[in-house]
């Protein structure tokens, strides 16, 4: 429990059942993992495996040519060392569920691999979302752009997909068009053509169900973004379509060109009233630069498309302060929890509690699960998290008489699935069907 008030039992009785709308997953296709290391250590507990062991420890945990044994016997002291992390705590709810047992032994690990799930059966992936009662959910899975432009990609029953940014303005080199223009069957020669392909491509993701743009341009960049001149931009794009052996840089800061081409799909998403999920904080993996991640960063991209909503990821962590002043100070700014209960729970909890002091409540997204498709169960395990720690959250505000208990409730509500869904323009879709 991330809690001893009072009123958290009871509190915690009714968030379980409110429906979520999960705000940001990565479900690509339902699959079936056949090795139960590599189960153990889906999403994002190998992160903290590997800050345990190494990058060599963790290729020995997931060499299928060694024993159980010899694996288990490595595993084991890393696995007490991360079992009380956020991602430790999702992974150990999930195996009690699915298992009957979170305790790591030798005997269980070996059932276990005898008992692990067929997530490419249909049913026993959905039983998990329908479980977590989500009714909705914002995917970015890079579908393949030919099956966007023609028509023929379709999405899981629950969800409704996000444009992929980055690959889009992250271009070095003429090479980096050619796929753009395979699916699009054109040819660009101009900076200007280079943008209108995009948007065609955009309004066909958004045909397929597209419901917002994403941009995770921070695990290659910082995430600020000038307002340089056209001229410049064009300078650069100049050089790679003028000589396909030639090569910009893509800088820290991502250059002129990187640059203008994001305020150009700020400009299509307003066009198309689309917001724009940003990914601040920290990354997936180890050895990343959070500084670039920062999302106070953002502050002119956020200024000058003020018509464009903006829905900030993470909970910015570690970097509360910022993300409470942006939330605060712009309209047009939102605040989305997807992947900070896996990330650090108390965290959470504290984001939570200031926000209500701080921020609309009504500007607040209360969960994203952030997994993808050999993990449905940490998409349910993870949700549980998130009610456990909105119910600390709210119990803790009731018992120190900042709210009344009538209006905890309400709030999580607003933040699991009034929000979202309204932010997402959800209400004029159909919804998963399969919650019970």
């Amino acid at each position: 429990m991330l809690t001893t008030s009072s009123a958290y039992d009871h509190l915690r009785a009714d968030i379980a059942e409110l429906p979520i709308v999960d705000c940001h997953e990565h479900v690509t296709s339902r699959e079936r993992t056949s090795d139960v290391f590599q189960f153990l250590l889906a999403a994002y507990l190998q992160s903290d495996v590997t800050s345990s062991l190494g990058d060599a420890g963790v290729a020995r945990l997931l060499d299928t040519g060694r024993s159980v044994e010899e694996r288990f016997a490595e595993l084991e002291p890393a696995w007490r060392a991360v079992r009380f992390t956020g991602y430790g705590i999702g992974t150990r709810r999930a195996l009690a569920k699915l298992f009957g047992t979170d305790e790591l032994t030798l005997a269980n690990v070996k059932a276990w691999q005898d008992r692990l799930p067929d997530y490419s059966d249909p049913q026993r992936f959905d039983a998990h979302v329908r479980e977590a009662r989500i009714e909705a959910s914002v995917s970015d899975n890079w579908p393949s752009l030919s099956a966007i432009m023609d028509g023929s990609f379709k999405p899981l029953p629950w969800q409704h997909l996000a444009i992929s940014l980055p690959q889009f303005h992250a271009i070095t080199r003429r090479s980096d068009l050619e796929p753009f223009e395979r699916a699009a069957g054109a040819t660009v020669t101009s900076l200007g053509e280079y943008v209108e392909l995009c948007r065609t491509i955009f309004l066909k993701w958004r045909e397929c169900g597209a419901v917002c743009m994403k941009d995770q341009s921070a695990y290659s960049r910082r995430i600020g973004y000038s307002l340089p001149a056209r001229a410049d931009a064009e300078r650069s794009f100049n050089t790679i379509v003028s000589d396909p052996r030639s090569a910009i840089a893509y800088e820290s800061d991502g250059g002129a060109l990187s640059d203008y081409l994001m305020h150009e799909f700020m400009r299509i998403a307003r066009e198309m009233e689309l917001p724009v999920q940003i990914h601040t904080g920290h990354m997936a993996g180890i050895r990343n630069d959070v500084a670039k991640a920062n999302a106070s960063g953002l502050r002119s991209l956020l200024e000058v498309h003020r018509d464009v909503r903006f829905d900030l990821f993470h909970a910015n962590w570690p970097y509360l302060g910022d993300l409470l002043f942006l939330v605060k100070n712009y309209p047009n700014v939102a605040m989305d929890m997807c992947w900070a209960y896996a990330i650090d729970p108390l965290y959470a909890k504290e984001t939570l509690k200031r926000a209500v002091l701080t921020v609309p409540a009504t500007k607040i997204h209360g969960f994203g699960s952030d997994v993808g498709g050999m993990a449905p169960h940490l998409i349910w395990s993870y949700s549980e998290v998130a009610r456990d720690v909105i119910a600390a959250a709210l119990s803790e505000l009731v018992e120190e008489r900042v709210i009344p208990s009538s209006a905890a409730v309400e709030l999580a509500g607003w933040w699991l699935h009034a929000n979202p869904r309204r932010f997402f323009g959800l209400e004029r879709k159909e919804l998963y069907g399969g919650v019970s």
